[in-house]
């Protein structure tokens, strides 16, 4: 055979790099526009309007649909069209350092000067979580609240822990494929791997860890829970997850995975399926221990607090237990949506009959406390102001010391409503 001229062979593989280049999107582009994406207030919709940022799912009645901690996610997607980029990333696979949040220069005590909740102190065991929902508010403020003004909140308030919803997270690799961030990405709230990575690094230099959070409610828990789906949501979420740990740095990952799948918030097919609904999430926790297993992290988990002894499933093992039971042997941590306007009414729904099991299989047990603007009124802090949320959680941390149960925690809902309540 006719051996080709050199210099053609060069050029041939020169052109069929340049193609590659063009089609994995590393060709010349604009320069970004910006380096800070605008603010999104909310993703999903809801029937009750919060203070700030975040929206909530809320009913009208309180035993039987309690209010939800879910912002709808099940919708949300990670990669968009890419039009007009908006923040740029580098040619190649490098994977580029963390990207600054808020300010380099930000001081503990500076933002900050409003009161502190009488929950926990510095160097307590005892955890203190929140609820995270709007992940724009990390690059951007959220109705004029930066993200180091949180910060010097929940260091002021001895929060150690954060759970911040991750589905509008545009992972490195898709950000990288699409060109970067598009105008509608950014207009949608979508927030790249980056700031993620130095927003929990930032977090983690003040001695607070951060969870990956995600949820569903109403009909979109059902892409959640139904075995006919086969866990496909749970295991695109995993595996984002586990590409974000494998580009983090140490003090840049997540400690666990926080699903909060809600069937009681399904209306009338949670009241005419409740058993079936109960075992699919029952089912969907044990697949998702062993997902979380496999990338090394913890599974944490919210629940309704009207589970009764009556709510049995088959566990693993074929046993009929309760679904408390279960809950307790795969979770790590169980966030009970305790919510009442009293420490005391809180204590009641967080361990009435959630507590002996916590306690049996070594199970952390999370008291949740509401602060939204949502009825009925007497679950939550909104309208008691703050003085009593002040009051009520050192109630809430007594009552919960008296246990003698040392893996307990409380945890407030959500973190701009609770900012607003504390500064208003």
């Amino acid at each position: 055979m006719k051996q080709r001229n050199p210099w053609v062979r060069g050029l041939a593989a020169l052109s069929a790099l340049l193609v590659a280049l063009a089609a994995a999107g590393c060709g010349p582009t604009e320069e970004p526009a910006s380096d800070a994406s605008s603010s999104a207030s909310g993703s999903g919709t809801s029937s009750t309007t919060s203070t700030t940022g975040d929206t909530t799912t809320s009913s009208a009645t309180e035993e039987g649909t309690m209010t939800t901690t879910t912002r709808p996610a099940a919708t949300t997607t990670t990669t968009r069209p890419a039009s007009t980029t908006t923040r740029q990333p580098s040619a190649g696979s490098q994977v580029p350092d963390a990207a600054q949040v808020g300010s380099a220069d930000f001081k503990p005590g500076s933002l900050y000067k409003g009161p502190s909740i009488d929950f926990r102190q510095d160097g307590d065991t005892t955890t203190l979580g929140v609820w995270w929902w709007t992940l724009s508010g990390i690059v951007s403020p959220v109705d004029g609240v930066s993200v180091d003004m949180i910060l010097d909140m929940l260091i002021a308030n001895n929060v150690t822990e954060i759970y911040l919803d991750v589905s509008k997270m545009i992972p490195w690799d898709e950000e990288v494929a699409q060109g970067g961030l598009s105008e509608d990405d950014v207009a949608s709230g979508m927030v790249s791997e980056r700031y993620v990575r130095g927003f929990v690094k930032k977090c983690n230099k003040y001695g607070i860890r951060v969870a990956a959070l995600t949820g569903a409610s109403g009909d979109s828990v059902l892409r959640w829970i139904d075995p006919d789906k086969k866990y496909y949501s749970l295991t695109s979420f995993v595996e984002k997850i586990a590409g974000y740990q494998n580009r983090a740095a140490s003090d840049e990952r997540f400690y666990a995975i926080h699903l909060d799948v809600e069937p009681h918030t399904m209306g009338t097919k949670w009241d005419n399926n409740r058993a079936k609904y109960t075992q699919w999430m029952a089912d969907m926790v044990v697949e998702a221990r062993s997902q979380c297993d496999a990338i090394g992290v913890e599974l944490e988990y919210d629940i309704w607090s009207w589970f009764t002894e009556g709510d049995m499933v088959t566990d693993p093992s074929g046993a009929q237990v309760n679904i408390l039971d279960l809950m307790t042997t795969q979770c790590h941590s169980l966030g009970i949506m305790s919510y009442f306007n009293t420490g005391s009414g809180q204590f009641d729904r967080a361990t009435n009959l959630e507590l002996p099991y916590a306690r049996e299989n070594g199970c952390r047990l999370i008291a949740g406390t509401e602060t939204i603007q949502i009825t009925p009124t007497n679950i939550t802090y909104y309208y008691s102001g703050k003085d009593k949320l002040i009051r009520e959680q050192g109630v809430l941390r007594s009552l919960l010391d008296g246990t003698g149960y040392g893996k307990l925690g409380g945890a407030i809902h959500h973190v701009y409503s609770w900012y607003a309540l504390m500064t208003g």
